[in-house]
C-alpha cells in the first residue's frame, strides 16, 4: 500500500516541480551566468536570451496579420464608427447655436495671432495672384473695349457719325483700347483685389459662430454627411500610406525590445497566468500517473 501511494505521489511532485522549474528557466536567470569563463548553459532563459527575435516576430504578425492597414481601414469607415463620427459632428454642430464667439475668437484660440495674420497675408497674396492670373488670361481689356465699341457703334447707327466708323475703325480702335485697359488693370487690379480681399476677410473674422450657424442650418445635417463621406474617402485611399509611415512592424518590436526582462515576464505571466498554471498541474498529473505505470513493470 505504502508503494502504491508513494510511487505515484513522488512521480506527482516530480512532474509538478520538473514544469514549474522549465517555466521559470523561460524567464530566468535574466543574464548570462559565468563560472571563471565557462558559460552556463541555459542562461539567461530563453525569452531573455530571444527577446529580440521575439520582438521582431510579434512585430510582423501584428503588422501583417492583425493590425495591417486593411483591418485598421475597415474599423474605421465601419457603419458603426461613420455613423459615430456623423453624431459627434451634429452635437458638435449644435454647441455652435449659442455661441456669442466670433470666427476671429475661436481660430486664436488655437493659432496664434501671429500665424493668423501671416495664414491671411498668403492668402491674400495667393489669392490675389490667381484673380490677376485669370483676368488676364480672360483678356478683359479686349472684351471690354469690344463691348464698348459694339455699344457706340448701336448708339449711332443711323446717325452722320456712324457712316465714318468703319469696321477697320473698330476694330483698331478695339485693339488699341483693350491694350490699354489691359496695362491698366495689370498695374491697379493686384491693390485693389488685396484690398477687397481683405475687407472680406474681415466680414468673415467678424461674424460669429451663431449667426453662421443660423443661416446654414438648414444644411448641417447636409455638411455632416460630406464631412464623413470625405473621411471615409481620404482613409479609404491613404490608410496604406498612413500605416506605412506609422510603421506598426517596427513600434511593437521596438517597445518590445525597450521592455526590462522583469516586465516581459509579468506581461506574459498577467495574460497566461492560469494556462502556466495548468501547465505545471499537468506535469503532476502526468507524473503521477507515471509514478502508477512503474508499479506495473
Amino acid at each position: 500500500m505504502l508503494r502504491l501511494i508513494v510511487a505515484p505521489l513522488v512521480g506527482a511532485i516530480i512532474g509538478f516541480v520538473t514544469n514549474t522549474i522549465a517555466i521559470k528557466m523561460l524567464f530566468h536567470p535574466r543574464k548570462a551566468l559565468y563560472i571563471g569563463g565557462f558559460h552556463i548553459p541555459f542562461t539567461p532563459g530563453l525569452i531573455p536570451m530571444q527577446k529580440d527575435g521575439i520582438a521582431d516576430s510579434l512585430g510582423k504578425i501584428v503588422s501583417k496579420e492583425l493590425l495591417n492597414y486593411k483591418t485598421i481601414s475597415d474599423a474605421l469607415i465601419s457603419e458603426e464608427n461613420i455613423n459615430k463620427l456623423k453624431n459627434m459632428l451634429l452635437q458638435r454642430a449644435e454647441a455652435f447655436k449659442d455661441d456669442e464667439r466670433t470666427v476671429d475668437c475661436v481660430i486664436k484660440k488655437y493659432i496664434s495671432e501671429e500665424d493668423v495674420e501671416k495664414y491671411r497675408s498668403s492668402l491674400r497674396d495667393e489669392l490675389t495672384k490667381v484673380i490677376v492670373e485669370k483676368i488676364n488670361e480672360a483678356d478683359m481689356g479686349t472684351i471690354l473695349a469690344q463691348s464698348g465699341m459694339e455699344m457706340i457703334k448701336e448708339k449711332l447707327a443711323g446717325g452722320l457719325l456712324a457712316m465714318f466708323i468703319s469696321d477697320d475703325f473698330i476694330h483698331s480702335t478695339r485693339h488699341i483700347l483693350g491694350s490699354m485697359i489691359n496695362e491698366l488693370i495689370r498695374e491697379k487690379a493686384p491693390d485693389m483685389i488685396y484690398k477687397e480681399i481683405g475687407k472680406v476677410e474681415e466680414n468673415i473674422l467678424s461674424m460669429k459662430i451663431s449667426d453662421i450657424f443660423s443661416n446654414h442650418e438648414d444644411k448641417i445635417s447636409e455638411i455632416t454627411d460630406k464631412i464623413s463621406n470625405i473621411c471615409k474617402t481620404l482613409i479609404e485611399e491613404n490608410m496604406d500610406k498612413i500605416v506605412e509611415i506609422v510603421d506598426i512592424e517596427n513600434i511593437v518590436a521596438e517597445k518590445i525590445k525597450a521592455f526590462d526582462p522583469a516586465q516581459l515576464e509579468q506581461l506574459i505571466f498577467g495574460i497566461m497566468n492560469k494556462e502556466l498554471k495548468a501547465i505545471e498541474y499537468l506535469g503532476a498529473l502526468l507524473g503521477f500517473f507515471m509514478g502508477f505505470i512503474n508499479l506495473l513493470f
